[in-house]
């Protein structure tokens, strides 16, 4: 390890250009993330992602300076500060390995498994944007496979004038899809209450607890290991996230995957 940064300190090309590379992968990130906060779409993975950007961008700035430092307690500081960062950096791409790998976890051909889908917000004039396209990838997959049933899961929320499931099922039924293959379960707050309440639809009908989990390509690792722990058999259907929100949505997952490690679902 002192080779190796002994080395490193006295290549000015290798600094400079580790350099730059983290202080404009920072400044990105960081403009990024502030988009989000001034269009006021404040979570904890906006607050993760500026976070990150500002830190990005001081390791990246910093690191000339700190490297050639005569002090050793400031070399030792500052490798500490990057090397931890480096390692949540690495966390990150293993989480997103697996993520992707839910994402690609397709139903087989002819599939009779039940389709769950997973809610998401309501607005006055209809499904948000993001719950449309989830809609969008029910509805192709129950018009290739007419024999398979929907249940569409999500209740009302304080800001909401309906049950996300009745915005669903209104949804589907205009498109043409029968209602009598639609079941709504309108109770649920979270995804773990609406894998929870779905499955004591399909036990209370005598149906398997095979199913095809639509949803958000970011959401489908932490919505599939939740269905695991409950017992189904989980295939995957991912809709299309808007890409100008993939970053933001993506990190607050990272936050919540990691969350859920630690102390579970909720």
């Amino acid at each position: 390890m002192n080779t190796y940064f002994h080395l490193f300190k006295h290549s000015r090309t290798a600094v400079k250009i580790f350099s730059a590379l983290l202080t404009i992968s920072g400044a990105v990130t960081l403009i990024i993330f502030l988009g989000y906060a001034f269009s006021r779409n404040l979570n904890f993975g906006t607050y993760a992602g500026i976070a990150a950007g500002v830190l990005c961008t001081l390791l990246g700035l910093l690191m000339p300076a700190f490297i050639s430092s005569e002090c050793r307690a400031a070399r030792y500081i500052y490798t500490a500060a990057l090397g931890l960062f480096c390692a949540l950096a690495a966390y990150a791409c293993i989480l997103s390995g697996f993520m992707l790998g839910a994402m690609l976890n397709a139903p087989e051909a002819d599939s009779d498994r039940t389709v769950i889908v997973l809610g998401c917000q309501v607005r006055r004039d209809g499904p948000s944007l993001m719950l449309t396209r989830r809609l969008e990838a029910a509805y192709d997959y129950l018009c290739e496979n007419p024999s398979a049933d929907c249940i569409v899961a999500g209740g009302q929320g304080d800001n909401e004038h309906i049950s996300e499931a009745q915005a669903m099922y209104d949804w589907l039924v205009e498109k043409g899809i029968d209602k009598t293959r639609i079941t709504k379960e309108d109770n649920s707050e979270s995804t773990l209450e609406n894998l929870k309440f779905s499955k004591s639809i399909l036990e209370s009908e005598g149906r398997g607890l095979d199913v095809i989990l639509v949803t958000d390509g970011f959401h489908q690792l932490r919505a599939s290991l939740m269905a695991g722990e409950l017992g189904y058999d989980v295939r995957c259907i991912s809709s299309a996230t808007p890409y100008y929100l993939v970053p933001l949505y993506v990190i607050r997952e990272w936050l919540a995957l990691s969350y859920s490690l630690v102390f579970g679902y909720a």
